[in-house]
């Protein structure tokens, strides 16, 4: 088997890294941070692993909603207009995406994935340590319009065998108790059964001492790529900040880093980044047991071992990706007010914020490209925890059925 150089050590670049050794490959895995998901997204993702909770972005309701993302009414969704083609072009894409057909058929695409993706995460659990849970997530409405659609959009669901079910409030506090904490009303619940949990850093770390160990897989850290490097359409090597890295294949898996080095080497990747937020503090006794997914608020939680981790908010717009201290403060004051007794919100709170790169019709990005040997595993969105599994396996198909260059 050739040597494969995979970039980027995020959870869907471990995740590829492990589905191609087990194929036999020489694996190395590249990344400018100091360790596995130290940089991007899979360092501080909302946790959950929401094999049924794969709802596509662009759909009806946000489109409808897009004025007041605009106008910043809503704290948890902000829209930047900007005048870059890539964002316009990505845009018009998403709005051709947010159509009921193509909102049911794209969250469905993508459901099947993570039912892939679930038996893999399972297999590894039994190998690795990171935090893993089963508990199911219960997902929240405050009004009976959202409650009623989500139940249509369940039954869809249910035919894959989501097992969901509609909750009263009554039902839903029965379900868990941590609710009677809840600091805003609602009018019902989605419990989805089958949802688990899990801390994706914690993961990666792990898994690179599972690579190194049982198939030799090399890394190499704080190591910035620069560009990709081709040769008559064929690649040659990677140019990083310190060296050049000779190769004849490689997987480009960097998240919102992506797409800009892939136009190193003339590709041009529908992707952009959604700059999201999360904090990390000490679970108390009254964090719930269940993920919980308050959809008024766009705000999950997710109880990880001793810790809960609170993520939220989309801001779209220019690419900047620097962490802004007043939407930090929006997530945590949106945590007290939903959960005020769950977390120790005046205390240990550790903050983070990283960028998710989605693509207008939210499914990732997985296959060859135009250049010979370069592969992409990318815009895997909010979901790149949920859908690694899945993506890494097909990506080490792809490579198996090519020919060798």
């Amino acid at each position: 088997m050739s040597r494969i150089v995979v970039l980027g050590a995020g959870v869907v670049g471990m995740t590829s890294a492990y589905a191609l050794a087990k194929k036999g490959h020489e694996v190395c895995v590249v990344d400018a941070a100091p360790g596995p998901a130290e940089a991007g997204a899979s360092f501080g993702n909302g946790a959950q692993l929401s094999y049924f909770y794969t709802d596509a972005m662009a759909s009806p309701s946000l489109v409808a909603n897009i004025p007041k993302y605009i106008l910043r009414l809503d704290p948890a969704f902000r829209v930047r207009l900007t005048l870059s083609p890539a964002f316009m072009a990505w845009g018009l894409s998403f709005l051709g995406n947010a159509t009921q057909k193509a909102f049911e058929r794209n969250t469905t695409d993508i459901l099947e994935l993570a039912l892939q993706s679930r038996s893999g995460i399972a297999e590894l659990s039994e190998k690795l340590e990171f935090d893993y849970s089963k508990t199911g997530k219960i997902t929240l409405f405050s009004t009976k319009e959202g409650l009623r659609k989500a139940e249509g959009l369940s039954q869809l669901k249910n035919r894959y065998g989501a097992g969901q079910v509609v909750l009263t409030r009554a039902q839903a506090l029965e379900k868990e108790p941590a609710l009677a904490h809840y600091g805003h009303s609602f009018e019902g619940a989605i419990w989805s059964p089958h949802d688990e949990a899990g801390d994706s850093s914690l993961f990666c770390r792990n898994l690179r001492s599972l690579l190194e160990r049982d198939y030799g897989v090399r890394f190499l850290f704080n190591t910035k790529i620069s560009c990709i490097r081709t040769r008559a359409n064929e690649l040659v090597g990677i140019t990083a900040e310190s060296e050049e890295i000779q190769c004849s294949r490689a997987v480009i898996s960097l998240g919102a880093w992506t797409a800009p080095i892939a136009r190193t080497a003339g590709i041009w990747l529908p992707i952009w980044p959604v700059q999201g937020y999360s904090l990390t503090t000490p679970a108390l006794t009254l964090a719930p047991a269940a993920s919980i997914t308050d959809t008024a608020r766009k705000t999950v939680f997710c109880t990880m071992g001793d810790r809960l981790r609170i993520a939220g908010l989309a801001d779209i717009g220019p690419i900047n990706g620097k962490f802004r201290e007043d939407r930090f403060r929006t997530l945590l004051a949106t945590a007290k007010g939903i959960f005020p007794k769950a977390g120790d919100y005046d205390g240990e709170v550790q903050p983070w914020s990283g960028l998710r790169p989605v693509t207008p019709n939210s499914k990732p990005i997985v296959g060859a490209t135009k250049v010979k040997g370069l592969y992409l595993n990318c815009g895997h969105g909010s979901l790149g925890w949920t859908l690694s599994m899945a993506t890494a396996s097909k990506l080490a198909e792809l490579v198996a059925t090519s020919a060798a260059p």
